[in-house]
């Protein structure tokens, strides 16, 4: 996809963010009107309820410089970020969530490192104010979980979505097929000159988070299952070390070491037998994540666009054998509606 060599494009993914979305606006305009370069704005809208569409409309015809994609349904997180970089048309591409929670005030900063040849600026939570101990140390050891988990190259602790990518990350970034996606996960394993920004993450002034416990824990187990193989290694060391007791314990019992109850050996029997069934669920998630990828779904639909060219493609390398993406179905744009 060729690209503006001066644009920027700035990603901001949205799931009913009505209470906050007309600040975003403000604020965001304010920092990028301040660069001194053409930019634009992708809104992803990933199946809102609430009156987002109708505010991100009235956004987009007050402001020919923001554009609006909206997908036919919730297909999450990871797939709507890679929907809005895959649309965006800048030299660099950067991600920020609509609840400004990370501070859009360092963007001119991801910006300067990157136009000192990094490829990848990310975010690094070093501090989270404005949050509850309850919502903040569940996430901090999820993502220490990640990085200890995650096979080589290992993954940033504490670093999220806030990044900034090149071009040439971006076009990589689309030549990645798979359905299960972890974006920053696959960005990281791409490679190229990476660079990390520490910052403080501040709580939400508006509106509800989306991120509940359910959704972390479906979140950590995704991210563990698709960069590392640790978890089967560690249910077949586990399963060895049972083994070897077992094998132990009977030579004990043989040699009249223990009562002929045997009650020991049928307790570590049904541990093995714990072993094996949990061992037993992860190679079949890591089955069941085979059989998702072989089916080849679209990674989205999108419903309709508006400020935005309705033909996005999210695999370029589909195009270049002359093939028409068959994962985006889009509809003329709308009239944009009134702002509620």
């Amino acid at each position: 996809m060729a690209a503006d060599e001066r644009l920027f494009s700035l990603v901001v993914p949205v799931l009913n963010e009505q209470e906050v979305l007309a600040d975003t606006y403000v604020t965001l305009t304010h920092i990028l009107e301040g660069l001194g370069r053409p930019y634009e704005v992708i809104v992803v809208d990933n199946g809102s309820t609430d009156g987002t569409p109708q505010i991100a409309a009235g956004l987009c015809t007050r402001d020919g410089r923001w554009r609006y994609l909206r997908l036919s349904r919730n297909f999450g997180y990871q797939n709507s970020i890679t929907a809005g970089m895959l649309a965006a048309q800048g030299a660099a591409v950067m991600v920020i969530d609509a609840d400004l929670q990370d501070p859009p005030e360092l963007i001119p900063e991801f910006i300067a490192h990157w136009e000192r040849g990094y490829d990848v600026v990310y975010g690094i939570r070093d501090k989270r104010v404005g949050e509850s101990v309850l919502r903040t140390w569940p996430t901090m050891v999820a993502m220490r979980l990640i990085t200890w988990m995650s096979d080589e190259p290992k993954l940033p602790a504490h670093s999220g979505d806030f990044r900034l990518i090149s071009r040439r990350v971006c076009d990589a970034l689309a030549l990645m097929p798979e359905t299960n996606r972890y974006v920053r996960g696959v960005i990281h394993w791409l490679g190229f000159r990476q660079i990390g920004i520490p910052y403080t993450r501040r709580g939400r002034t508006k509106g509800a988070s989306k991120v509940n416990w359910r959704y972390l824990t479906a979140f950590t187990y995704n991210a563990v299952i698709n960069f590392s193989v640790k978890p089967v290694r560690l249910f077949a060391l586990a399963g060895l070390g049972v083994l070897g007791l077992t094998f132990l314990l009977g030579l004990i019992w043989l040699c009249g070491g223990m009562s002929q109850s045997i009650t020991g050996i049928h307790l570590l029997l049904l541990l093995n037998l714990g072993v094996l069934s949990l061992g037993a669920g992860v190679i079949g998630e890591y089955v069941y994540k085979v059989h998702i990828e072989s089916k080849r779904r679209p990674l989205w639909l999108v419903d309709y666009t508006i400020n935005l060219n309705p033909a996005i493609m999210a695999r370029p390398v589909d195009a270049a054998a002359g093939a028409h993406p068959p994962h985006i179905v889009a509809r003329p744009p709308e009239k944009p509606r009134a702002a509620a």
